[in-house]
């Protein structure tokens, strides 16, 4: 009798064990990989808001089950040109390309059917650009550049698990803040206040 009882003590101490151990667990290592696309905001006069289309990946490192850091790199392009206007006149047309480069901290609940997270990353962003510009007064130019600037990221997703090692993510939506400088348009420096979405997979490692 002693003995049973002794047996089932030490199974109750073990199922509590086991049962702290898998709440607490969590991937060592997760990398995100996914297609995403961003509605610029220019905040040039004439220059109405356009998409650009890419994607990218990026890796986390979890300090424990909520908390790691985040690197992000992702690439755009926009080869079709947008076109801006001047007076209600067409003059011109711009196409180019970001690059976006930020580090950061996630917090993730890495538990259940569906695993929220949210991030805050900061970092550099690097955009070329080609335009060609019409105007009355001085006939039609082409030009291009590159520039570098600062950029912030903030925003919520979710990960639905499908297998121990592989996640599904059906949405990220971030607020992607850009500053550049003067190097495109002479006297120009300001905010670009830009919404980014995102789909992909995302990989986790080390249980």
């Amino acid at each position: 009798m002693k003995m049973s009882k002794a047996i089932l003590v030490v199974a109750a101490v073990l199922l509590l064990s086991l049962g702290a151990y898998a709440q607490d667990e969590y991937p060592k290592i997760e990398v995100p990989v996914g297609f995403s696309f961003v509605n610029v905001h220019p905040n040039i006069a004439g220059i109405t808001s356009f998409n650009v289309f890419g994607g990218g990946g990026g890796v986390v490192y979890n300090f424990n089950h909520l908390v790691g850091v985040k690197a992000e790199f992702d690439g755009y392009t926009q080869g079709s040109g947008t076109k801006f206007y001047q007076n209600g006149q067409l003059v011109g047309n711009v196409s180019g390309n970001l690059f976006t480069y930020l580090f950061g901290l996630e917090i993730k609940k890495h538990s259940g059917k569906i695993q929220p997270f949210g991030e805050a990353l900061f970092g550099g962003a690097h955009t070329n650009l080609d335009a060609n510009i019409c105007k009355l007064e001085v006939g039609c130019g082409s030009g291009s550049g590159s520039n570098n600037g600062f950029a912030m990221e903030y925003g919520l997703g979710l990960d639905i698990p499908i297998t121990s090692s592989i996640q599904f993510r059906p949405v990220e939506v971030d607020y992607l803040a850009t500053h550049f400088g003067s190097n495109h348009v002479a006297g120009y420096s300001a905010w670009q206040n830009n919404f980014k979405y995102v789909a992909g997979v995302n990989f986790t490692f080390g249980k």
